[in-house]
This record gives C-alpha cells, structure tokens and sequence, in this order.
C-alpha cells in the first residue's frame, strides 16, 4: 500500500488504511476504514480533487487533444462539458472519483476506465461497474472491478446515520446484480481503452482478454461517508452480510463531505 504524506491523496489520509474488527461475529470479509482530511499542511482536498476530477471524464490523452487544437478556454470547456450540475449527480460522481484516486494512489492499483467516461451527457449516469482497475506488473493480468455507494448524511439532525439500511445495503444489491453479461460489456470496453496503458502491462491485459481465456477478476467496494457518520455497529453489516461476490470494502470517511463536494464543483465551475 502506498500512502505518501507529501503529496497526492496521500496527504490527506489519517491514520493509514485500518481493518476494522468486530466483537460479536468473525467478518467473513475484509473491512477497512480510513479518514480524510480537508486540510493538509500544503493543500486542501478539494482543490486536489478539482483538479483530477476532468480525468475521470476524459482520459489524458483526448485532453491533451483538446489543448493541442490551440483555443484555450474551448479546449477547458469542451473537457469540463460532461460535468454534473446536479447536486444529487455531482455528490455520486465525487463518490466514484474519490474511490478512483483511493484505488491508484493508496491500493496501488491502476485505473483502466470509470463509467463516468461512458456519459452522453451532464446529468446523467450509466449502468455497468464503476471502476474498473488492474494490478500493474502481473502477468497474467489481474483485475479489480469496483463498486461505488456514498451518503451525504451527516450528523446535524441527531439521528444515528443509517448507512447500514441505505448506502451499506444498496452495496449489496448493486454487486449481486452485476450479472455475467455486465461483466462481458465491462471487458468489452477494455479492449477500447488500451492507449493509456503502459506497454508491459498493455501486453498481459491484451492475453487476458483473448477469447477462451481463464480470466483473474476481483470485485472491490468503497463507501464513501462523512467522517462525523461513522459507526462501528453499522460498519459491522459490511462484515457479515453474505453476497454471491466475494470482495473487500473500504469505508472513506471523509470530513465536512457536503462542503468538499460542492467546494470541488464550484471550483471546476469558475473554469467553464
């Protein structure tokens, strides 16, 4: 796991990746959890997810086309169009972005696409996995599907959060339903999305995807909270709640989340 102090998401992060431990039942999953700052000694996070957040629309490539045709502020918006203006659409999409960078920059894993590439327009949502990761540097290639649920609730009315009876759960329900040609679709558009990826690594995922091939997928989840919602006995559904796909979750808590979410987009809304 990597976790620079210095730099990227890293900074942000407080007190590592823990696994959580449960008193009354043994969890038949992994279960992990870790707090996010708002402020660094250098940077806040959501000026650091601003400035991420277009690559989950774009890859770098079809931006740096953008910019290499010579109009500028055209190029800005042209990368900015799919952005959500909804609130409800820009707090989920936060949601899947921070799992995105969580995954590359403190699992170590390498994003391959995010169904936020697939939109059509702002607004909107597809259906399929929300992340799609590989492990670099094995061969054969090793991927990592991933499922996103965040909440927006915090803890201003009083009441006990009920992250199990609403995001936990819907984790749940997203995964089971992810049936075998979900799975085809989303290597499908692997296949589409090969000019990003390193040419070693490029190589063992092109083998894997051959037809008639054994194929080594793993699922993951992230929730993605407000850090003032935690709570231990809710988490502990995650543990023990049996599902058809066998995966780890991680739970991101994050501070003051409503205020990041819409500080981010209110940044990326002064560069349209």
């Amino acid at each position: 796991m990597s976790e620079s102090t210095t730099s990227g998401l890293g900074q942000f992060v407080a007190g590592g990746r823990l696994a959580l431990t449960f008193e009354d039942f043994e969890p038949i999953r992994a279960v992990y959890a870790t707090e996010l700052v708002r402020k660094s000694e250098v940077s806040e996070l959501e000026s650091y997810m601003a400035d991420r957040v277009p690559y989950f629309y774009k890859s770098p490539r079809e931006i740096a086309d953008l910019f290499a045709s010579g109009y500028f502020l055209s190029a800005i918006a042209d990368a900015l169009r799919k952005l959500p203006l909804a609130e409800n659409f820009r707090e989920s999409h936060f949601g899947e972005i921070l799992a995105g960078l969580y995954g590359e920059e403190i699992l170590d894993l390498r994003l391959l696409y995010s169904k936020l590439r697939l939109l059509t327009a702002e607004n909107a949502n597809a259906n399929k996995m929300d992340l799609l990761f590989f492990r670099p540097g094995k061969n054969p290639a090793q991927f990592v599907f991933a499922e996103v649920k965040s909440s927006m609730k915090t803890t201003a009315d009083g009441l006990p959060p009920g992250h199990d009876k609403s995001c936990f759960a819907n984790l749940f329900a997203s995964l089971n339903k992810y049936a075998e040609r979900d799975l085809e679709f989303d290597l499908g558009l692997i296949r589409e999305r090969m000019d990003d990826i390193e040419p070693a690594d490029a190589a063992a995922i092109r083998t894997a995807l051959l037809p008639h091939t054994a194929r080594n997928i793993r699922y993951a989840a992230f929730c993605v909270i407000d850090s003032g919602t935690k709570d231990h006995d809710e988490t502990g559904v995650l543990g023990r709640r049996e599902s058809e796909k066998d995966f780890e979750v991680d739970v991101l808590c994050v501070a003051d989340l409503p205020e990041v979410v819409q500080a981010t987009f209110e940044k990326l809304d002064l560069a349209v």
